[in-house]
């Protein structure tokens, strides 16, 4: 008895009727020779391999109350005759109908009840060639580990007795299993559970010292992703329906495109992708304006761990979809897949596949169902727009009952909010792509798997006319010979016309005055109040003599001179003199509008005094004679 990890159950209460969790591949064979009898050979062959695979008699069995994850029993009464199918294919057997068999196949969930595992062996593919259809629950094993049972599900010689046959991989299991056991042993490991959880504190502090650096860098990096990923056709509730689209390219081509770009296949994956969306969302007037984002899976498996077992992590990517040029999209891609390894190289210091939590798997359940039964995909920002897995396959011919594969074909999960899974798998010098989704949400996939192909196309063709020797100068004659682009006149947008700010009053300076300026202005001041009455009383009389305008010096009017009247004169009032000239002194007032004009040509310093005093003199007579005449 063997419990799930956390990982593995997650796949199960993620299950809903509309979104089997399964995983499956398609591969096609070329036999040298017509025969009649491949499937009884085929499924003799898989009879004889029955306990050299553990995944092959392995049922679930839940625990009581849903306390803990289920957990793996053998099953000795194993139906082959259920397990093994058999299936021909409609003329004349070309790929189109064995996609659509296979998108039929896959939309089936399997039975818990039973080992996890389905084989449909088909027959009646053009030239005489057949397929098998291999389906596994994902609970049971990642796309790496799936890898390590094709030595058994296949032969890697054309005769088998060539090979050394596998070595036992499953032992018996006598053991009776009864509900009190499945109990006692889930709150036992619960507990066992805890107690690993406090040994693995160093651990957990020396990991946060080695990646606590990164953690604002890495925040900033998931909340640039989700704010600004687009909403997509591909991001719905989906239907139990399938399609599956399929396509292929050349390995060698491939990595010689990444190597001459300096990157890698996977960067090349991810803009050829990113390239056949575009093209397909564009089509259909939904290319958005942002770039697309892709759920990667990352395999946390040590070099030669074969463990039938998840151990994989989600990572995100952008897809450069609002990239118009090859090139320019593959050093995105490029941009992007560093991006993700470094958010990958710290977060999985902290992952763990084995957690055990009292009630997790009806309270997961819940959540699961109640997601799928609200739609709740349709509404709810996803968390990305697609999954793009690429997982490397075998590097030697395999082999069925003699007949050797030409393709290996993957096919993966869509899931509620996220349509469609584009799933990449190597084998031998071809690299397969596999593209399985909702056929009510995506039902054209095959154009998206065919843009796949000819966007490859498009990329080595720039990348061949981009290493051209003489490519600088033919770049430097075209920008010389194209005429500078006319500026584009900005139109004018007539808006509500909006009153001015009014200005802020300046804070006028407060500036202390001295006594003299005072005295000053005081003078000024009677002065004005003075020349102010002669004016009325020369209207009332004879007229207004006007003072004679003289030369200015150095373009300055000169100063005027002022007249007494013939009255003023009779009474004995004194000609008043001209004004002394002043030094301009910090405090004092300027003088107002109409006050007379200062001398252009100042006296002396020495002068300045004496005749500041006269002045006052005179004007103090010339006062006392006004208001004498006044009474």
């Amino acid at each position: 008895m063997k419990r799930l990890s956390a990982l593995d159950a997650l796949f199960l209460y993620m299950e809903t009727p509309e979104t089997p969790m399964h995983v499956a591949s398609l591969t096609t064979f070329k036999p040298e020779a017509p025969s009649d009898d491949l499937f009884e050979r085929f499924r003799a062959h898989t009879a004889a391999r029955l306990d050299l695979l553990p995944s092959y008699r392995r049922r679930l069995e839940s625990t009581p109350l849903g306390l803990d994850h289920p957990v793996w029993l053998t099953d000795d009464k194993l139906d082959l005759d259920y397990h093994i199918r058999r299936a021909a294919l409609p003329k004349p057997g070309g790929m189109a109908e064995l996609r659509a068999l296979v998108a039929q196949l896959h939309a089936v969930p399997l039975d818990r009840a039973r080992p996890l595992w389905e084989y449909t062996f088909i027959e009646g593919l053009e030239d005489g060639g057949f397929a098998v259809y291999v389906k596994v629950h994902h609970c049971a094993m990642d796309g790496v580990a799936g890898m390590a049972t094709l030595g058994v599900i296949y032969d890697f010689a054309p005769d088998p007795e060539d090979e050394r046959p596998p070595s036992r991989m499953v032992p018996p299991d006598p053991e009776t299993t009864d509900a009190i056991e499945l109990t006692s042993t889930a709150l036992g490991d619960f507990v066992r559970q805890g107690w690993r959880a406090v040994k693995a504190l160093p651990s957990v502090a020396r990991a946060l010292t080695k990646t606590g650096p990164n953690l604002l860098r890495d925040a900033k990096f998931l909340y640039g992703y989700v704010k600004d990923m687009p909403r997509t056709p591909f991001n719905a509730a989906i239907s139990g329906h399938r399609v599956y689209a399929t396509s292929s390219l050349p390995l060698a081509e491939v990595r010689a495109l990444a190597r001459s770009r300096g990157a890698t296949v996977n960067d090349v994956v991810l803009a050829l992708t990113a390239g056949a969306l575009r093209r397909y969302l564009g089509d259909r007037g939904a290319l958005p304006d942002k770039p697309l984002t892709a759920g990667v899976p990352a395999s946390l498996r040590p070099m030669g761990d074969a463990q039938l077992n998840n151990q994989v992590i989600f990572t995100l990517s952008h897809l450069p979809t609002d990239v118009a040029e090859p090139l320019p999209r593959l050093v995105a891609a490029q941009a992007s897949g560093r991006e993700a390894k470094d958010l990958f190289a710290d977060m999985r210091e902290f992952v763990t596949t084995n957690v055990s939590i009292l009630g997790a798997p009806l309270a997961i359940v819940g959540v699961a169902r109640l997601w799928s039964g609200a739609r709740a995909s349709n509404w709810i920002w996803p968390f990305f727009n697609l999954v793009v897995s690429n997982v490397p396959g075998p590097r030697q011919p395999m082999y069925c009952v003699g007949a050797k594969a030409t393709h290996y074909f993957p096919l993966s999960i869509p899931y509620h909010g996220c349509a469609l899974n584009v799933t990449v798998q190597s084998y031998l010098d071809t690299l397969d792509f596999g593209l399985i989704a909702c056929s009510d949400t995506v039902p054209d996939a095959q154009r998206i798997a065919d843009f796949i192909v000819e966007d490859f196309s498009a990329l080595k063709a720039a990348d061949a006319e981009f290493a051209k020797p003489d490519i600088v100068a033919k770049i430097a004659l075209a920008l010389a010979a194209k005429p500078a682009p006319a500026p584009t006149p900005t139109p004018l947008i007539l808006a509500e016309a909006k009153p001015a700010p009014k200005p802020k009053p300046k804070s006028a300076k407060v500036v202390k005055a001295s006594p003299l300026g005072l005295q000053i202005d005081a003078l000024g001041a009677a002065t004005e109040a003075l020349r102010k009455k002669l004016a009325e009383r020369e209207a009332a009389g004879a007229g207004v003599v006007k003072p004679a305008v003289a030369k200015s010096v150095a373009g300055k009017p000169a100063p005027k001179r002022r007249k007494t009247t013939k009255a003023a004169e009779s009474a004995g009032a004194p000609a008043a003199p001209e004004p002394a000239a002043k030094t301009p002194r910090k405090g004092a007032k300027p003088a107002p509008a109409h006050a007379p004009a200062e001398p252009a040509v100042r006296p002396a310093r020495a002068k300045a005094t004496a005749g500041t005093k006269t002045v006052r003199k005179r004007r103090a007579t010339g006062a006392e004679t006004e208001a004498k005449e006044s009474s």
